[in-house]
């Protein structure tokens, strides 16, 4: 039998396994169900049939021929939302050819769309679902300014990177052919010693930058007759950057700040009033400062809890209470991890830490399972309810506990596997 056919015969074989797989009944009883809104149910039950969530909850009767499992002192979680990402779109962050999490030319910054360099067959991908994570946001890499993928300087001391930072994206993190949920759903910039070093100097210039491209794509859509005809004035922006600003400019889709000390954020805060945005904020590490008028303004927060050593003089006043104080205001607090991809499954660690330090251990777990998920308007993922699509975590214990591995994973229904490069590698090489 030649290659083609052996090949062919086993792709077969895997689809067969998957269809059974997905036809299976499978009930855990037992175990205690975070169902993603606040609730925690002890002694709960769980079933999934066809992929979909027939029951959940306590007393909830085992179907006959169920493959029952046993989930005494384990736990029943959403799966987990990474809410800033490049995994996906980088693979080994020391190698130019692997990583397209960054965008350098000036004519397409606001159109770079990462979603289209997606790789379903990443090795990081089974590395985040061991720690829990169904689904992530790919955000542009440079956006979120926590210094994961700064740029090398060049002879000067300085590279040339444009404002924008293109369009986030939302993919899953199941066995796939095509794991993109949802692409453009808003653009990413940074607001802060980052945007004031590449707009020339001074925060106000990059102020001064975004608002001449906001109105030049307002102008744009109110002329695009005369723009075709070149009877329009100059713009900042090329037509493919004006296009993608558009549903910023009108207030459709989120504009991302990566945001850090007070002022700043109440300078994003200030934009977004008198530009009529929606604005979203990234990292708010000084955001306790001014947590009640980001509450004021219904701004979420995305941010990542441990953040609190000021590398940078933006963040001098970094604490490692900043998640709880924001909650505590009554922000829409969201936790990520840091944004490269291969620390992903770190999500549910920084989680932690925001409930080590002051943070309600109910609002902790939403912050990375239904809060992101209802921001980014992703209806199958950040709850466990009935009729859902099971995407949802098994895990040994508590699942902010460190030690804590996720079991088993379900991704849009289907069960997934757990194997990674580095377990595959264990197994290939560990002497016994």
């Amino acid at each position: 039998m030649n290659m083609m056919k052996k090949a062919l015969l086993g792709s077969t074989f895997a689809l067969a396994l998957t269809a059974a797989a997905g036809a299976q009944t499978i009930a855990i009883q037992g175990a205690t169900l975070v169902t993603g809104t606040g609730a925690s149910l002890p002694g709960a039950t769980i079933v999934i049939q066809n992929g979909i969530v027939t029951a959940a909850g306590t007393g909830a009767a085992v179907p006959a021929g169920a493959t029952v499992i046993d989930g005494t002192g384990k736990t029943v979680t959403p799966g987990l939302f990474v809410s800033s990402s490049d995994i996906g779109i980088e693979e080994v962050s020391a190698v130019e050819q692997t990583n397209d999490s960054k965008a350098e030319n000036k004519d397409f910054a606001v159109a770079y769309d990462p979603s289209y360099a997606v790789n379903p067959a990443s090795s990081l991908l089974p590395l985040a679902r061991l720690g829990g994570v169904t689904r992530a946001v790919i955000m542009p890499a440079a956006a979120f300014g926590d210094g994961a993928h700064a740029h090398e300087a060049d002879t000067a001391g300085h590279v040339e990177e444009p404002l924008f930072h293109g369009q986030p994206a939302i993919i899953h993190t199941g066995a796939a052919p095509d794991i993109v949920v949802r692409s453009r759903i808003g653009v990413a910039l940074p607001l802060g010693e980052s945007a004031a070093k590449n707009a020339g100097g001074s925060r106000s210039l990059s102020v001064a930058i975004l608002k001449e491209a906001l109105d030049d794509a307002r102008h744009y859509a109110a002329n695009k007759a005369a723009f075709n005809q070149g009877g329009t004035r100059d713009y900042s922006l090329s037509r493919a950057d004006l296009e993608a600003l558009l549903p910023v400019a009108r207030g459709e889709a989120p504009l991302f700040l990566a945001v850090s000390r007070a002022a700043d954020i109440r300078l994003a805060l200030r934009l977004a009033r008198e530009e009529k945005l929606k604005l979203v904020l990234l990292g708010a590490e000084e955001g306790w400062i001014v947590a009640g008028e980001i509450a004021a303004a219904g701004v979420p927060v995305i941010m990542k809890p441990t953040t609190n050593i000021p590398n940078r003089f933006e963040i001098q006043r970094a604490r490692l209470e900043n998640a709880a104080l924001l909650e505590k205001a009554g922000v829409n607090v969201i936790i990520t991890s840091t944004a490269d991809g291969h620390y992903a499954n770190q999500v549910r660690f920084e989680a932690g830490t925001a409930v080590a330090y002051g943070m309600p251990r109910d609002k902790a777990l939403a912050a990375i399972t239904s809060r992101p998920a209802a921001l980014f308007g992703v209806k199958d993922a950040g709850v466990i309810a009935v009729g859902k699509p099971a995407d949802l975590v098994l895990w040994a214990g508590d699942p902010l506990e460190p030690t804590v591995l996720a079991e088993k994973v379900f991704v849009n229904g289907a069960e997934q596997s757990l194997q990674t490069r580095a377990r595959a590698l264990e197994q290939r090489y560990l002497k016994r």
